[in-house]
C-alpha cells in the first residue's frame, strides 16, 4: 500500500516541489521494511546468496576511480538495494497464500483504475490528465511533441499516462491490468463478488491503453507474457483453465482493437502494423537492437567491469555530474555500466532462480490453496518471462518495477514454502 501511495503523491501538484522526494520515498519504502521489519531464522536460498553476490559486486564498484561522484554512487548502490530488498524482508513476514493474492489484488485494483483512466484521457483530450512530470516539461516543445499522438478526430494529445506523470505511462498499467485480470478471471477464490466482471473490464481497458500508448516493447512483452502463461497451463494439465484463458483472448483481443482505433484511429494502426512489416530481427534491430549491438561492439570492450556507478540516468540526472554521463537504453547496457560482465551473470542467474521456482510451483499440486496458489504462480511466471524479453528493450530493474518484480516473485515462494507446495530448492 505505502508503494502504490508513493505513486499516488506524485500526482499531487501541491507536492511539485518535493517530487524528487516523492520518487525516493517509492525506494524507500523497501530500505524501511529491510530495517523494520524483525529478522528471522529463514532458510538461506540460492536466490538470497545470488542477491548478496550482486550486493557485494556493486560495493566494490562503488570504489571505481570513473564513478560520477560518491553521492550519486551511493544513491545508485541504495536504489539497487531497495530493488533487491523483498528477497530479504519478505521471508521474514512469513507471507501465506491469501496474503499473497492480497498483494496482487492491490496492484491489480490500483493498474486497473490507472489503464481505465488512461482510456478516459484518450477519449477525452486533455481532460482527466495528471500533471506532467518536471524533468519532460524542462525538455522543451520538440521532445514533448514526440510523446503525442494522432486520434481518428485528428486532435493530437499525449499519450495516455493514466495514474502516472510520464506520458505513454498507462502501457505498463495496462499490462499488468491484462495479467493480473487473467489470474482474477482463473482464480477459483475471487478476491471479492465481482471480481470476474471487474477483471474483464481491466482487461479491455488494458488492451486498449496498451494500443493506444502505441508503445510496441510492451505490446510484445503482453503477447510473450499470453503465450507463456498458455504453455504453463498446458504443461501442468490444467485444460479447462486453458480453454478458459484462450476463449478470454479470443474475444477480448479483438474487441479492445476494435474500440481503440475507434479512439485512436489510422495512425494507431499504422504504428501496430511495423511489428509485423519485415521478419522479427529486423524489426528488433530498427527498434532497439542496435542498442544491443552498440553495448556488445563498443561498451563491452571499454566497460567490462564497469564504467562506474552514478553515470546514467535518473540518479546521474538527480545526484551526479553530468561530465562523464553516460546513456542506457536497455537493461543490459544499464548493467554493464554498473558492474560490468560479473553483474549481468550475477542478476541473469538471479532472474532465472526466480523463474525455476515460480515454475515449479506452478506445476504443483494440493489442496485449494495450493491449486491457489500454483495458478498465481503461473501468472508471475509468466510476468517473468515477459520481464526478461524486455530487458532487451528498456532497464525495467532500474526503476520501481524491478521492486515489483521481486516483491511479486518473493511473495509467491515464500507463500509456497509456509503453505507446504512442492518446490525446487534454489526456489
Amino acid at each position: 500500500m505505502l508503494h502504490v501511495a508513493c505513486q499516488l503523491l506524485v500526482l499531487v501538484p501541491a507536492l511539485s516541489s518535493l517530487r524528487t522526494l516523492v520518487r525516493i520515498a517509492a525506494f524507500g519504502v523497501s530500505l524501511v521494511f529491510l530495517v523494520l521489519i524483525p529478522s528471522a531464522r529463514t532458510q538461506r536460498t540460492s536466490l538470497k546468496t545470488c542477491a548478496l553476490c550482486i550486493l557485494a559486486l556493486l560495493g566494490v564498484e562503488f570504489f571505481h576511480p570513473d564513478g560520477s561522484n560518491l553521492l550519486a554512487a551511493l544513491a545508485a548502490v541504495m536504489m539497487k538495494l531497495a530493488v533487491l530488498g523483498p528477497i530479504f524482508w519478505v521471508p521474514r513476514t512469513r507471507s501465506t497464500t491469501s496474503q499473497a493474492q492480497s498483494l496482487i489484488t492491490i496492484l491489480w485494483l490500483f493498474y486497473t483504475a490507472s489503464a481505465v483512466l488512461g482510456v478516459l484521457q484518450a477519449y477525452f483530450p486533455g481532460q482527466f490528465q495528471p500533471p506532467l512530470s518536471a524533468v519532460l516539461a524542462a525538455r522543451g516543445s520538440h521532445v514533448l511533441s514526440g510523446l503525442e499522438i494522432e486520434l481518428a478526430s485528428g486532435e493530437r494529445t499525449f499519450r495516455p499516462m493514466g495514474l502516472t506523470d510520464s506520458p505513454g505511462g498507462a502501457a505498463s498499467a495496462g499490462l499488468y491490468a491484462l495479467l493480473f485480470g487473467f489470474g482474477m478471471l482463473l482464480s477459483e477464490k475471487p478476491a471479492f463478488r465481482g471480481a470476474r466482471l471487474v477483471a474483464v473490464s481491466g482487461m479491455i481497458a488494458g488492451l486498449m491503453c496498451l494500443y493506444l500508448c502505441q508503445i510496441r516493447s510492451l505490446v510484445i512483452m503482453a503477447g510473450v507474457c499470453t503465450l507463456t502463461l498458455v504453455a504453463v497451463l498446458l504443461i501442468s494439465g490444467r485444460m479447462s483453465k486453458l480453454v478458459g484463458l484462450l476463449g478470454a483472448v479470443s474475444v477480448l483481443i479483438p474487441g479492445a482493437f476494435a474500440l481503440a482505433v475507434a479512439i485512436g484511429g489510422d495512425s494507431m494502426t499504422a504504428r501496430l502494423t511495423t511489428l509485423v512489416a519485415a521478419d522479427p530481427s529486423s524489426v528488433y534491430y530498427i527498434h532497439r537492437g542496435r542498442f544491443l549491438e552498440y553495448t556488445l561492439s563498443h561498451d563491452l570492450p571499454l566497460y567490462p567491469l564497469g564504467a562506474g556507478l552514478g553515470r546514467w540516468g535518473m540518479v546521474n540526472q538527480y545526484f551526479g555530474e553530468y561530465a562523464g554521463h553516460l546513456w542506457a537504453e536497455i537493461q543490459w547496457t544499464a548493467w554493464l555500466y554498473d558492474g560490468g560482465v560479473p553483474l549481468i551473470i550475477a542478476y541473469v542467474i538471479a532472474i532465472l532462480l526466480a523463474l525455476w521456482g515460480c515454475l515449479t510451483v506452478a506445476r504443483g499440486s494440493g489442496g485449494s490453496d495450493a491449486r491457489s496458489l500454483s495458478l498465481w504462480a503461473a501468472m508471475v511466471f509468466a510476468y517473468d518471462v515477459g520481464s526478461l524479453a524486455v530487458c532487451f528493450n528498456y532497464p525495467l530493474f532500474e526503476g520501481t518495477t524491478g521492486v515489483e518484480f521481486w516483491l511479486l516473485n518473493m511473495a509467491v515462494l515464500c507463500a509456497a514454502q509456509n503453505t507446504g507446495v512442492p518446490r525446487s530448492n534454489p526456489a
